[in-house]
């Protein structure tokens, strides 16, 4: 009897139990996070009687929850995936439309600029059109400075939402580190807390939903959390604390580090997922990009604006000064280095960035650090972690460090210690300074400071193709509202020309250092001076030039070796070529090899005065012999002439002039003749020796120093070699082996560069070849309201390929910048529908697992109900037995 009823006390007790379940998740049906939760059951141990095992009911073993690990693991990655997508895209999006917007496109500031331009300089003159360029000027620059303003509040709000999800984090893991200690104290008192384990992995959830989380469980009940790359957040009942901090290098862009009571590490680069991975990639992806690319831009074009509009010469007549504000000032160069805010004390290190070269610039940072003891430095770009250079900071300041990316870092002084850091902004910190600079409409420079003008006696066809100023810090323009020296072209020939100095219109006299005897070709753009700046001149004016070899067939050049060295700046490699010379060697082959060498080129003339000619005894006359061509023949016929041409005795100079210049011979050597009436100037533009021969009686004298030679019945050979003009690029020195040679042991060099540029053309045929004495003046713009070749030059650079190694110009770099973003844009919006669908997809499988079904729950009652009353029945039954037992 007692067993019956024991049996149905324990149906009463399960069906008690599993109805209060079953209540208890219909009633939480919709408690997000709720998990069903299920009664396992098992038979009770039977009793053992003579006729066999009687049950003894059944027991509850425990309450469980219907979750599968590997399903809450994936909703949680999942979750932590669809807020990293979303975050991204809500803040990729604000930057799409900033750069998109019709308000705020730097595209459209820059071509209003040019625009204006484009009429300001179609009318030089102009003061209105000068005065919207103005405005257009200050516009440009506002235009940039909104956009960047924008970028950086977005700057600051990424730190806010970083400093807003690091203290959100922490509480959260403060809640689930008590949490464990609940669930622990439950699970050692009785079974599992299925309601706390379910409001732990609500709270992991939601974690995940700021960072991806990786759980472990614990023996005691419980998870440990981590995130990142395995640092922990919650180990056990112990948790840890999630800041935001200045960042390293980059103080103004926070940092994430996790902290206990003893130390602190950076885990920034080591987390991933959810709304802190979103934001992290949001920046590193686009803002900072974004921020570099804008600073880019304005660097750009403050510096190649304000380059032309100081190589050219304003409405007043003044040499142009900077339309923005000088990316190479003090200032500008020094906000360019953050130091870090843990280098320690003494703050006196003393460092500046300054702008060598625009089209090498990109948009990235660096950091310069000092990892080693002493002053070992590592420099490294911060946009793909590339070392740019390192080495050792010398014990003397100041010193460059020279970036192959297009800009210099100067250490002028301080106490640099090991762990010191830096952070080197080349640009993205530049709209700051990017002001309107100029204060006047007249100050643009449209003008070109220089001119040229063609002799009207000229014959030829050479004609000027353009004149152009590429550098107004030359000596050239040194003095204000003239050209120093004015300088003139002139041709010695169809292909060779001098460069004179103009100073004296009346007596042209050479350049110092010369230019003469160079190279024109007819039918092409010729480049009339040099065009290397720092590139010197060496000229051949050691003891063995041009000296008078009396006696002699040969020049007398001793034979040499020249030594030519090029000294890399940015590493200090040196490059050596070596060239040995012959004795007796002309000066035109010597030229012809020298300019075979990199970084070299030469040409050579000779030169020879002819004076004080003196008759010879009748029918003994002078005769002159000039490299085979006899000047004294008396069957010499002038062109044009019947009969020959008399020799005067004393030979006179023009007679010598006039048969000189019309031998074929000559001038096929490039030898030509001056005269005065009085002295005879013979000049050979191949560099290639005087070979004269003297015979007969008389006398005349050669050279400065007017050396008389008389040959008194006996010929006499006389010989000048020619001198040789050797121009060298920047960097590159000369030297001899022979003191006593055509150089010398260390030659003088002498800038050769004047900062202007001379590009000329002709036509092929003899009648468009220049002619010798054709003359070019280049002279000081004095008068130049109405000239617009500077400001054409600075129109142009609308189109020019001035930035990314030669490669962009400005709307490629900023249509660059929006197609990426707006490409991130939309990758982003992709990402969110498959993380919502993914998402979806998981909740689904888990919620088929853990998931409340009211239908299933309604109709396990029913049966719980029947189970219920059927145990129930089992007690009236045996009470029903007892009581006919008691009456019988």
């Amino acid at each position: 009897m007692s067993t019956l009823l024991n049996t149905a006390i324990t149906g009463i007790r399960l069906n008690q139990t599993a109805m209060s379940v079953t209540g208890h998740n219909i009633v939480n049906a919709n408690t997000e996070g709720y998990s069903r939760q299920s009664v396992n059951q098992s038979t009770n141990q039977p009793i053992r009687t003579a006729a066999g095992f009687i049950g003894t009911g059944v027991a509850v073993d425990e309450i469980v929850r219907n979750s599968q690990k590997y399903l809450v693991d994936q909703v949680l990655r999942d979750v932590g995936s669809l807020s990293d997508s979303e975050t991204y895209l809500t803040n990729v999006t604000q930057i799409n439309n900033l750069l998109a917007s019709e308000q705020t496109n730097l595209s459209s500031y820059v071509n209003q600029f040019f625009d204006a331009l484009n009429e300001s300089v179609n009318e030089p003159g102009s003061m209105l059109g000068r005065e919207l360029l103005l405005t257009q000027a200050q516009q440009l620059s506002a235009g940039f400075k909104s956009v960047d303003a924008r970028l950086q509040e977005q700057k600051i709000a990424v730190n806010k939402q970083l400093q807003g999800a690091a203290e959100n984090i922490t509480a959260l893991g403060r809640q689930i580190a008590a949490l464990n200690q609940s669930i622990g104290d439950a699970t050692f008192e009785s079974g599992a807390p299925n309601d706390l384990l379910d409001k732990l992995d609500l709270l992991v959830r939601e974690l995940g939903s700021y960072v991806n989380v990786t759980t472990s469980a614990r023996q005691g009940g419980g998870l440990d959390i981590y995130i990142g790359q395995g640092q922990p957040l919650v180990a056990g009942t112990n948790s840890f604390q999630l800041r935001a901090v200045p960042g390293e290098p980059d103080p103004t862009q926070f940092d994430l580090a996790i902290s206990n009571k003893v130390d602190s590490q950076n885990i920034t680069y080591l987390l991933s997922g959810g709304s802190v991975g979103g934001l992290l990639r949001f920046r590193e992806d686009a803002l900072q990009p974004a921020l570099g690319s804008v600073g880019l831009l304005a660097t750009g074009l403050a510096a190649k604006l304000n380059e032309q509009n100081q190589l050219g010469m304003d409405l007043e007549g003044s040499l142009g000064g900077n339309i923005f504000t000088d990316i190479n000032h003090p200032t500008v160069a020094a906000g360019r280095v953050v130091a870090s805010p843990e280098n320690r004390p003494p703050a006196d290190r003393e460092l500046s960035v300054t702008i060598d070269d625009v089209s090498k610039l990109n948009s990235s940072d660096y950091e310069l650090s000092f990892p080693g003891s002493g002053r070992q430095y590592v420099l490294k770009r911060l946009s793909d972690d590339k070392v740019m250079m390192s080495g050792m900071l010398s014990s003397t300041f100041p010193q460059v460090l020279k970036v192959d990316d297009g800009f210099s870092i100067n250490v002028d002084g301080g106490t640099f210690q090991q762990r010191d850091s830096f952070l080197i902004r080349p640009v993205s910190n530049a709209v700051k300074s990017f002001n309107v600079q100029i204060a006047r409409a007249e100050e643009f420079a449209f003008a070109s400071p220089v001119k040229t003008s063609t002799s009207v006696a000229n014959r030829g066809g050479a004609e000027v193709v353009a004149t152009l100023v590429n550098s107004i810090d030359t000596p050239s323009f040194t003095k204000g509202g003239s050209l120093s020296p004015p300088m003139m072209v002139r041709f010695t020939s169809a292909t060779t020309y001098d460069v004179l100095d103009y100073s004296d219109p009346a007596n042209p006299v050479p350049l110092d250092p010369p230019l003469t005897n160079l190279t024109f070709t007819p039918g092409a753009n010729n480049v009339m001076l040099p065009s290397t700046p720092d590139g010197t001149t060496v000229v051949s004016q050691g003891a063995a030039t041009a000296q008078l070899q009396l006696g002699s067939t040969n020049n007398g050049y001793p034979g040499e070796t020249l030594r030519i060295q090029t000294i890399d700046p940015d590493t200090g490699f040196i490059k050596e070529q070596q060239l040995s010379l012959a004795v007796n060697e002309s000066a035109a082959s010597i030229a012809a090899r020298l300019s075979s060498l990199n970084g070299v080129e030469a040409s050579a003339h000779t030169y020879i005065e002819l004076t004080d000619f003196q008759s010879g005894t009748p029918g003994n006359p002078l005769r002159i012999n000039l490299n085979g061509a006899e000047l004294t023949d008396v069957n010499w016929t002038a062109p044009g002439a019947a009969q020959p041409v008399a020799v005067p005795d004393p030979l006179t100079p023009d007679f010598l002039r006039d048969r000189i210049n019309n031998d074929p011979a000559l001038q096929a050597q490039g030898i030509y003749a001056k005269s005065d009436g009085t002295s005879l100037r013979v000049y050979g533009t191949s560099g290639e020796d005087f070979d004269f021969n003297v015979d007969g009686t008389g006398s005349l004298r050669m050279g400065e120093s007017a050396a008389l030679v008389a040959p008194a019945g006996t010929p006499v050979d006389v010989t000048i070699g020619g001198t040789i003009e050797v121009r060298l690029d920047a960097n590159t020195e000369l030297t001899s082996s022979q003191a006593n040679g055509l150089f010398g042991l260390a030659p003088e060099a002498k800038s050769n560069y004047s900062g202007i540029q001379l590009v000329m053309t002709s036509g092929n045929g003899p009648g468009g070849q220049p002619r010798a004495g054709d003359r070019f003046m280049i002279a000081y713009n004095s008068d130049g309201t109405a000239d617009n070749r500077n400001g054409s030059q600075m129109l142009s650079l609308q189109d020019k390929t001035i930035l990314g190694n030669g490669t962009q110009n400005y709307q490629n770099v900023y249509g660059q910048l929006a197609e990426r973003v707006g490409i991130l844009t939309s990758q982003a919006r992709v990402n969110v529908d498959a993380s919502e669908s993914m998402l979806r997809q998981s909740m689904d499988a888990s919620l088929s697992v853990s998931g409340v079904n009211l239908e299933e729950e309604a109709a396990r009652l029913i049966q719980l109900e029947q189970h219920y009353n059927a145990s129930a029945r089992l007690i009236t039954l045996a009470r029903d037995l007892f009581d006919t037992l008691l009456g019988m």
